[in-house]
């Protein structure tokens, strides 16, 4: 009977290990969102770190968690570092800003589990807005070939953005008619410590990660 039982799991770990190598290599998740706003006002939201507050769906997932920013204020060298219970740690930084029209941002998760993805917000002109396009991509860990064998990266990832995206745009059709969104009562400037107003998420401009 013991025999029978070893042989058994012994052939689930086996079909489990193929299942999870059939898995693509790649991934890449793609939502976009038409915005009745000025390409500049949406463009600002993306490509500052300080506006992310107002519509990012990790901000609003977890109101503890810590979140540095460190390097330029806005576009490329502006880095977001965070860290939660739930939303885990990683880094963030803008590679590549081409205002108003492409934004590209190096992902580094450090936990639950490491990996490195690029995001990018692509903005398009129609003919009283803007077409946002926000798109991740990057290589399959294991773990993660593993957790699609339960739920589908596109539909888990595909949801925060479908929410971060309508968030954008309900923010940036309020702004219709200026040139930039407001930032939030975060007010991040200079090196003190604050504290979102809404969500009560820890902001500093010392960085989470001290590097050597």
């Amino acid at each position: 009977m013991k025999k029978t039982s070893g042989v058994i799991s012994t052939v689930i770990v086996v079909l489990l290990l193929f299942a999870i190598g059939q898995r693509p290599g790649t991934f890449r998740v793609e939502r976009s969102a038409t915005i009745h706003a000025p390409a500049d006002v949406v463009f600002a939201l993306v490509n500052d770190f300080r506006y992310w507050e107002q519509w990012s769906p990790w901000w609003k997932l977890e109101p503890t968690q810590q979140v540095s920013l460190a390097g330029a204020a806005s576009g490329v060298g502006a880095i977001y570092e965070w860290r939660g219970e739930r939303t885990g740690s990683g880094r963030m930084e803008i590679m590549e800003s081409r205002p108003p029209a492409y934004v590209r941002i190096r992902l580094d998760f450090t936990a639950p589990m490491r990996a490195t993805n690029t995001t990018e917000y692509l903005l398009t002109p129609t003919a009283d807005g803007v077409k946002l396009t926000w798109v991740m991509s990057g290589e399959n860990t294991f773990a993660g070939k593993a957790l699609q064998l339960f739920a589908s990266m596109d539909e888990v990832m595909g949801r925060d953005f479908e929410r971060g995206l309508a968030d954008i745009k309900s923010v940036a059709e309020a702004s219709r008619g200026s040139s930039a969104p407001s930032v939030g009562e975060a007010g991040f400037h200079g090196d003190a410590l604050t504290r979102d107003a809404a969500h009560d998420v820890v902001v500093t401009r010392e960085p989470l990660f001290p590097r050597e």
